[in-house]
């Protein structure tokens, strides 16, 4: 039940924070969150292709990859559906 309370938090959480960036000004998005440090939850269908998309869609997707594995001590590819990634936009810049 604990861990139910905890996901549907950060989905909210999430949702928020894409509501917000989507709110932004596409040319004003990436100087918004630069520098700031966000938590993604992995969803359902979602690849580390796909989040690097939606959350740097200026910068080359392979590199935004290696950071995501990087700072989540990740040693794959392979994310799965609930877990929670960290990124910080200081890293590629």
């Amino acid at each position: 039940m604990r861990k139910q309370r905890i996901r549907s938090l950060l989905c909210v959480v999430v949702l928020v924070l894409i509501v917000s960036l989507l709110a932004i000004d596409k040319g004003k998005a990436s100087n918004a969150v630069q520098g700031k440090k966000i938590s993604i939850v992995v969803e359902k269908g979602d690849s580390l292709w796909s989040i690097a998309k939606k959350i740097a869609p200026d910068h080359d997707a392979n590199e935004v990859i290696w950071y995501l594995m990087r700072l989540n001590g990740k040693e794959n590819k392979i994310v799965r559906e609930g877990e929670l990634l960290i990124f910080d936009y200081a890293a590629i810049n």
